[in-house]
Order: structure tokens, then C-alpha cells, then sequence
């Protein structure tokens, strides 16, 4: 059982949502408005957070980076979309989205999409990667989300550190932007990949790798490769 946070503004849909979650053995709270979905997260603990923002690109966004905040512990973040929003869909998994799923929605779809989003979450706390890990300059702080460089705070948002942390835990691979998409988002289907590049651009910026013994590579056409000589 997983209890699961909805943002759903249209009220059909969301009846259908509830039903659904209810047949499925889950409990649920259901909003139909942003501040009512942000008071619930900060009253409540959830397992999963399931968000439809409508049409809206900038409520959308603001409410996915609070939504995350508002929870003690970073729980999955499943996105509610249209097939044909596809600029909405790649600005929601930069924002820190885990997972889209298009409308019309589908009872076993979406039941079969939470599910596995909320396994995977539960397998990442479950690896036996140490807490505090230390990469050259860089010490990655995992319960804290942390990610600093010669003892300094880097600014990162949780998506980006989590991109990092993949970037240094596998060192010298190349790494196809789909594989990044699939580890780091957990995106099952096809997406367009210029999430990666903006997430990747923006890293390089952000760890100052000039000096560290660190650089990403870009491989043309296949993707990225963090180099060192350790």
C-alpha cells in the first residue's frame, strides 16, 4: 500500500484517479487546486506524488520544485501530461519530474507506472552506496543531497545532483543519453534528449571542474563520459 498525494484539477479525472487507487488498495489524498496540494504536503507524508498541472507551463513548474521541498524525505514525482506537450514534459523532468505519463489515462497503465516508479525509489534506498563518498575535491553527501568541492556547498537542484552522483559512481563510461534518462529519471519511453544536454550544460557550469581532475566529455552522437585519472 502507498499513499499517494494527487494534484488533479479536472474532476472527472480525478474521481476516476481515486477509484482506481482505492480498487488498487492505496490510500490517497486528492486536491484539485496548487495551495491546497502544497498545505496537504506539508501536513501529511506521502509515498508518491502523482501531479497534473493542466496547461499551465509556469503553475506547473513552481509546483513541482515546491511539491519535492515540502516533503522531509525526496519521494517520486510521477508528471500528468498530453501527448502533444512535449516542451511541458521535457521542463518537468528538468524541474525534478521522475516519470510522465500522456493522457488519455488508463487504470493499468497507471497503476503499472506508479508501482514501478515507487519500486525503483525503494531499490536506490536500499543500495549499498556509502552516505558520504569523497571524489577527488568533490564529497558527495547522499542523505543530505549535498554535492560540495573542497569542503564549499555546490549550488545543484535535486536532479542535477543526482546526475552528478551517476556521472561519478561511473567513471570513464560513456553514457548514452537514453541510459542517463533511464537511470537518472527513470523515463521508460522515449523523451527528447535535450533534457540531458540542459541538465549536463548546467552542471559543468555548477562544478567548477577546471582544475579538479574532472571533465565531462561529450561523445558525438552517443553521449557523455566523465574523465579522470583516478
Amino acid at each position: 500500500m502507498l499513499r499517494i498525494a494527487v494534484m488533479e484539477p479536472d474532476r472527472q479525472l480525478a474521481e476516476s484517479i481515486m477509484s482506481w487507487l482505492q480498487q488498487a488498495g492505496h490510500e490517497y489524498t486528492c486536491c484539485s487546486q496548487p495551495s491546497e496540494f502544497l498545505a496537504c504536503l506539508q501536513q501529511q507524508s506521502f509515498d508518491l506524488m502523482l501531479v497534473d498541472c493542466g496547461c499551465d507551463d509556469e503553475i506547473c513548474l513552481a509546483l513541482i520544485e515546491q511539491g519535492l521541498a515540502n516533503q522531509s524525505e525526496r519521494i517520486p514525482l510521477l508528471f500528468i501530461s498530453t501527448p502533444e506537450a512535449e516542451s511541458q514534459i521535457v521542463k518537468a523532468l528538468a524541474q525534478g519530474a521522475d516519470d510522465f505519463i500522456c493522457k488519455p489515462l488508463q487504470a493499468d497503465q497507471l497503476l503499472s507506472r506508479v508501482h514501478v516508479l515507487a519500486r525503483r525509489f525503494d531499490a536506490q534506498h536500499q543500495e549499498q552506496l556509502p552516505a558520504l563518498q569523497q571524489f577527488g575535491p568533490f564529497l558527495i553527501d547522499r542523505n543530505q543531497h549535498q554535492l560540495s568541492r573542497d569542503g564549499q556547498p555546490l549550488s545543484l537542484t535535486d536532479k542535477d545532483f543526482c546526475l552528478a552522483d551517476y556521472l561519478f559512481t561511473h567513471p570513464n563510461q560513456l553514457l548514452s543519453r537514453h541510459r542517463l534518462l533511464s537511470e537518472v529519471w527513470g523515463v521508460s519511453q522515449e523523451v527528447n534528449t535535450r533534457t540531458v544536454d540542459m541538465h549536463i550544460s548546467r552542471l559543468r557550469k555548477s562544478l567548477l571542474l577546471e582544475g579538479s581532475g574532472y571533465e565531462i566529455e561529450t561523445v558525438h552522437q552517443h553521449g557523455y563520459r566523465l574523465l579522470t585519472d583516478e
